[in-house]
């Protein structure tokens, strides 16, 4: 019996740490599907950033579909709820930091002289213009590559361990106190400088995920209007 009492919480902290890690790799994977849709989209809309938050709304979408039913107005219903709340988030700056890292805006100056219209990096006959670097860093051909990355602030929602996570790894105190202990450091909210990624988010405990894509330019590549989204 003593030493059951002395593992019981240990183990049931064990338990509950993994069901969180779970649910966080489940995230990080629909990011990592979401991101490339995103990336696909801009690919395809000159790689515009409204294009590239809603590829990334839509593959965020199972992250907030909570129902196993199928067919009739009641799963359409539920389609545009969770279409509504993933873009909600998507589109929240303190949420989500979409950054489209290439090519950049001196890889676009560089070469929309080179377009018909002057404002965007030619897309056709890539396997004829040359190779040579000429601006911005980079030859045209890989001008052509659209690279996005998306930082997504996942509210973590197991009791004590989300609380565990947030105060010892995203936003851990400034110093450590000599005579402190790991309960102390627990108990002090925002212990931390709430100008990190993630933190003081009406005080949740959230952690920023990351993914990253690349999909080569299906149409030419103009100014997205944003280099750093939403």
């Amino acid at each position: 019996m003593a030493e059951y009492i002395y593992v019981f919480p240990i183990l049931i902290m064990l338990i509950m740490g993994a069901i969180q890690f779970g649910f966080i790799y489940q995230t990080k994977a629909t990011l990592n599907y979401a991101t490339f849709n995103a990336t696909r989209q801009g690919a395809m809309n000159n790689g515009s950033m409204a294009a590239i938050v809603d590829g990334l709304t839509s593959g965020m979408m199972p992250l907030f579909t909570h129902s196993s039913s199928t067919g009739g107005t009641r799963d359409m219903k539920l389609l545009k709820n969770a279409w509504k709340a993933a873009n909600d988030q998507m589109s929240d700056p303190k949420l989500t930091m979409i950054t489209i890292v290439n090519p950049t805006s001196a890889a676009l100056s560089a070469y929309q002289s080179k377009s018909e219209s002057g404002s965007e990096i030619p897309n056709d006959n890539l396997m004829y213009r040359s190779t040579d670097i000429s601006g911005g860093g980079m030859n045209i051909q890989d001008a052509n590559l659209l690279k996005v990355r998306v930082t997504y602030c996942y509210r973590m929602a197991v009791p004590i361990i989300n609380k565990l996570i947030f105060n010892l790894a995203i936003d851990p105190p400034p110093t450590p106190v000599i005579g402190k202990t790991a309960a102390d450091m627990l108990a002090s909210e925002g212990g931390g400088s709430t100008s990190k990624r993630c933190t003081g988010i009406d005080g949740e405990y959230r952690i920023p995920v990351t993914s990253e894509a690349i999909v080569r330019m299906q149409t030419p590549f103009k100014n997205p209007g944003k280099w750093v989204g939403p």
